[in-house]
């Protein structure tokens, strides 16, 4: 099912424009543009976008911590609450389990949230270290 109103935007992988066969590039469209849009919300440092200053997550305050429930409980409750900042995401459907966290940098999770106009859910897996953010859409997209 195509889901337009979830939109169209260039289609990043690795950081780099995916070039189309035609010269021109491709285009994410649907839940797998809401997906990598989700993705570059979820990694971007809150304060970073000069003009947006309270867009994205303040995720790296995270990566040296131990798992602590306190700790857990704070990332994903910081997770969730950013989803659902994305007016495409239906409120109060974004969850988020901690998969794995490695006091030396790096926290793995799975996103599960509903678009707008969906009664499936959309799953990513998200994976931060204090380099990159990756993404895999398990369903979705």
């Amino acid at each position: 099912m195509t889901m337009p109103h979830l939109g169209t935007d260039i289609l990043v992988r690795e950081r780099d424009v995916v070039p189309a066969a035609q010269g021109d590039v491709e285009l994410a469209t649907g839940e797998a543009c809401l997906a990598q849009d989700l993705a570059h919300r979820l990694g971007t440092p809150k304060g970073d976008l000069r003009r947006h200053p309270t867009y994205g997550v303040g995720l790296y305050r995270f990566l040296h911590l131990d798992a602590t429930d306190v700790h857990v409980l704070d990332f994903q409750h910081s997770i969730a609450e950013e989803a659902e900042k994305d007016p495409r995401v239906e409120p109060g459907t974004a969850v988020v389990e901690v998969l794995s966290w490695d006091a030396r940098e790096k926290i793995k999770c799975r996103l599960t949230c509903r678009p707008i106009g969906s009664s499936n859910p959309l799953v990513l897996v998200l994976g931060y270290d204090l380099a990159r953010v990756t993404l895999e859409v398990v369903r979705g997209g």
